[in-house]
């Protein structure tokens, strides 16, 4: 769907004049500001967090994005973010050089405020009608604007509309209360299947939607509060319902196990809906209510769920590594019932580590959620004496419970999250399965076989493998040459995290970060790269001015414009002294060695369809 060559269709209304939020038709669903009245204190701690401000209308004091009108060229095509009359909008151009725009679009609303935020137009006058995510957001934390090709794990050769998507059918589940996504011509779309003909829903399908609430509000978690508010009008009922308790409302506190997890599964599970509810999913909305059997009406997607037809036959596989653990964030579900943490217990729940009304917004936990304590909990052999067990220093990172059990293996939000699959470390086992692991997460200049061995040894208890692993290639560079898109980002990210944790500078690795600034054919990948090679630079004796180099350095262009760019930079390189971390790291870096590897990686490149 080429969004930039569309005739404008926006309306002439005032900003001030479109409604927050509109009600959905089932009345069930009251909005948060019913709430507040009687639960102020947790509507203040709710509005701190992140899920409130998921989706807001576009205003000056939501949009976060630098609308300076600078060009912003990429896959052919330019960009001018602008501000005009108060009001937010993307202007396109055939080139840089071009005054007059081939198409305008304005910002009606954002969708997200923590890590980065993207933008939405829409087609018509209504604020229910189609919405559309546009073609670059705005990286909060780097303060600078991303095309979306950029953002998720496809490579270079993607058109420059690949990334617009239709906000109705896909965005509006989860991120906002009470969705109603409103397909008005189900029925025709349905028989033009049917009869064979082509069927594009991004181009025609058309939608009436209804929220309860933009964003994720009290009614996502504590289900549709119409009964609740009835029964609570006056405050002696509210006195009453506090001693004797109200099932006209969830708690997910009180919830068994499952019940409790389905709650935040309806969004942190990539699920589809049962066939046969697929036409109420798509006009009414979801079936399940906080409290509910989430998966009465849903069935989560697994490494082995058959695509929908005309879909890339590994369209869900490449989702988890080869052993079934989940390497996207939003299969947070998948990985917690896999675990034998949660299969064990009946009481581990995404509460006992996250924290909704407390404790930092970025991750949702308090300082006591942050810390061992929720492990320990039920391994309290571990508490006097930690490092007994975790063989490394006590109070730092790779002492810590989730450094090794719930390793950072997964990739979104443009950046890597832990594995919520709790897990022994299995150094030969995971490198087998073609997965990263724990131990090599950190020593990326060791082999998996030297992981494995140390395992072993320092944990004699440990699972043994008599599974052959590479012992002569460092888990780090087989990984950023010959890994698949997930494992090189993973490699280039983990890098900056090593480069963090150490004083010492370790230059032997810069020479293969420019090299996969360069050549890798993923525009995500580059960018972990570029982020690890600062980080690099800032720990040693570099200069302000190679810092500045790397300042002309773009890794969303094409390869002759970051050839230019990286050119300076790596002949300061080639007259600096190399740092090492080990012998094997240098003598791997022999050209033939690293294109062999280079092979292997090109050959294990597939799109990754994120799903978002």
């Amino acid at each position: 769907m080429a969004m930039w060559c569309k005739p404008v269709l926006v309306s002439g209304l005032l900003l001030a004049l479109l409604p927050v939020c509109w009600s959905a038709d089932n009345a069930d669903w009251v909005g948060s500001d019913r709430c507040q009245s009687c639960h102020q204190d947790r509507h203040d701690s709710w509005h701190q967090t992140y899920h409130r401000s998921m989706t807001q209308v576009a205003t000056a004091e939501t949009v976060l994005g630098d609308f300076d009108g600078q060009p912003r060229t990429w896959w052919g095509m330019t960009i001018r973010p602008v501000k005009r009359n108060g009001q937010f909008w993307f202007d396109y151009y055939r080139t840089p050089e071009d005054r007059q725009p081939i198409a305008t679009h304005r910002i009606y609303r954002t969708v997200g405020s923590h890590r980065y935020q993207q933008y939405l137009t829409r087609d018509g006058d209504s604020a229910a009608g189609n919405h559309y995510r546009l073609h670059m957001l705005w990286h909060i934390e780097e303060q600078r604007w991303v095309h979306m090709n950029a953002v998720f794990l496809g490579p270079d050769d993607q058109s420059f509309d690949r990334q617009v998507a239709l906000w109705n059918q896909n965005c509006i589940f989860c991120h906002n209360s009470g969705p109603q996504p409103g397909l008005q011509n189900y029925a025709e779309l349905q028989a033009r299947a049917e009869r064979g003909e082509p069927v594009n829903l991004d181009q025609q399908a058309n939608y009436v939607s209804a929220v309860a609430d933009l964003g994720i509000a009290c009614e996502s978690c504590h289900g549709p509060g119409a009964e609740h508010v009835a029964r609570n009008q006056n405050i002696i009922a509210r006195q009453w319902h506090r001693l004797v308790g109200d099932k006209s409302i969830v708690n997910p506190e009180d919830l068994d196990q499952k019940a409790s997890v389905e709650v935040c599964a309806q969004c942190h599970a990539q699920r589809a809906p049962k066939p046969e509810l697929i036409k109420d999913w798509i006009t009414k909305g979801p079936a399940y209510r906080a409290g509910g059997d989430l998966l009465a009406s849903v069935d989560p997607v697994w490494i082995d769920t058959r695509p929908p037809p005309g879909s890339s036959a590994d369209m869900f596989r490449l989702r988890f590594w080869p052993d079934g653990t989940p390497r996207l964030t939003a299969y947070e579900y998948q990985g917690l019932t896999q675990s034998q943490c949660y299969l064990q217990s009946d009481s581990l729940t995404c509460n006992s580590c996250h924290s909704m009304h407390g404790g930092d917004p970025a991750g949702m936990m308090t300082d006591w959620q942050r810390s061992d304590a929720p492990c320990l909990e039920c391994h309290q052999q571990f508490a006097d004496q930690p490092e007994q067990h975790t063989r490394h220093a006590p109070d730092t990172e790779a002492s810590r419970c989730v450094s090794c059990h719930m390793p950072n293996i997964v990739y979104g939000v443009m950046t890597m999250h832990r594995s919520h699959r709790i897990e022994l470390p299995q150094p030969a086992q995971h490198a087998a399965q073609q997965r990263p692991n724990a131990c090599n997460l950190c020593h990326l200049d060791q082999t998996y076989a030297w992981a494995q061995q140390q395992t072993e040894q320092l944990w004699p208890q440990s699972i043994k493998s008599d599974v052959l692993v590479n012992d002569s290639v460092p888990a780090g560079i087989y990984e950023l040459y010959a890994g698949d898109p997930v494992q090189r980002a993973l490699a280039a990210w983990s890098l900056q995290q090593m480069l963090r944790r150490t004083s010492t500078p370790t230059s032997a690795w810069d020479g293969m970060l420019l090299d996969t600034m360069q050549v890798d054919a993923y525009p995500a990948v580059r960018r972990f790269a570029e982020l690890s090679l600062r980080e690099s630079m800032n720990s040693g004796q570099t200069s302000q001015t190679v810092l500045v180099l790397l300042d002309a350095y773009d890794f969303q262009t094409g390869a002759n414009a970051r050839s230019t760019a990286l050119r300076p930079i790596r002949q300061w390189l080639e007259q600096s002294t190399q740092g090492h971390l080990n012998k094997q790291v240098v003598d791997w870096q022999l050209p033939e060695n690293l294109e062999l590897l280079r092979r292997l990686g090109r050959n294990r490149s597939h799109r990754i369809e994120i799903g978002e």
